[in-house]
């Protein structure tokens, strides 16, 4: 990969400057979502993925392109990797942007209104390729007019364009994935160390993310090891910066190809954390709490 530089340190306005750009990019692409909802013919599988089994949809493969589109008008200065398409060269700059043009595509496709757009921009190391830990800023935009959500590595997250208020303590919601009695048994121990919580999966890992990270649910475990770096980028990042413990499986899964990340499990408060490694290490996956994403 062309573009790699010997030291890249962002000035405040640097990051200003990225971190409007993903709001802008994001918010537009969400638009294009929700002017495409409920017609039939952007929901024919069009694209098969050559990095899982995963088919891509008319609808994301046209804002993925949108999306493309959109930062070469900003004047992005580097690279894009999607989920769609791979790794795509729009400059030879010293960033990348990692997006999901649609998390939550299966819901899109049945009229469930909870999917959303993830764009996160990394610095490209010139030692290595980038990994999570290069992530400088985010968003992530819901499709049904909920404002985008953003943040910026050192200044916090946004709603809109405003801070994100002070988290109260986190709703008493668990939103979790598994897909055999193994896994389930971790989101069993949890429930049993603190009963009475509600579970989920709403089907947008990056949107349950966000939202745990808000304190609008306190805990995300998705143990299946099936997340990929496009799902993630953005929306984890989101979350450490809003005070969240992030728990990542492979926290050097390279953001030049659609890596998966595997595991990830997020906790909004000390509590949650608490009762989080707990339920981990009770059922054999423990080596997660050593893979903090900070």
């Amino acid at each position: 990969m062309e573009g790699h530089i010997e030291s890249y340190v962002l000035t405040r306005k640097e990051l200003l400057d990225l971190l409007n750009i993903v709001r802008r990019v994001a918010g537009e692409a969400a638009g294009f979502l929700r002017d495409k909802f409920g017609i039939e013919e952007y929901t024919k599988v069009v694209l098969q993925h050559s990095h899982d089994a995963d088919e891509g949809l008319r609808i994301d493969v046209e804002n993925e392109e949108y999306i493309v589109e959109l930062l070469r008008t900003e004047s992005f200065n580097g690279y894009f990797l999607g989920e769609e398409h791979g790794l795509t060269k729009i400059s030879d700059g010293p960033f990348i942007a990692i997006v999901d043009p649609l998390d939550g595509s299966k819901n899109y496709a049945s009229l469930i209104p909870w999917s959303a757009v993830s764009i996160a921009i990394a610095v490209i190391p010139k030692d290595r390729e980038p990994r999570l830990s290069d992530v400088v800023v985010g968003a992530v935009a819901p499709v049904y007019r909920w404002p985008v959500i953003s943040f910026a590595r050192g200044l916090g997250v946004y709603e809109g364009g405003s801070k994100a208020s002070p988290r109260k303590p986190p709703a008493r919601m668990i939103l979790a994935y598994f897909e055999n009695t193994e896994q389930a048994r971790v989101v069993q121990r949890y429930m049993r160390l603190a009963p009475g919580r509600p579970l989920r999966s709403l089907g947008s890992a990056c949107l349950e993310i966000t939202w745990t990270s808000l304190g609008r649910a306190e805990v995300f475990i998705d143990i299946r090891g099936k997340l990929r770096v496009v799902d993630v980028a953005a929306a984890a990042w989101i979350a450490v910066e809003a005070g969240s413990t992030v728990l990542v499986e492979n926290l050097d899964a390279s953001l030049t190809r659609v890596d998966r990340v595997g595991s990830v499990a997020v906790a909004s408060g000390s509590d949650s954390m608490e009762y989080l490694a707990r339920a981990l290490e009770s059922e054999g996956y423990g080596h997660l709490l050593k893979n903090t994403l900070k």
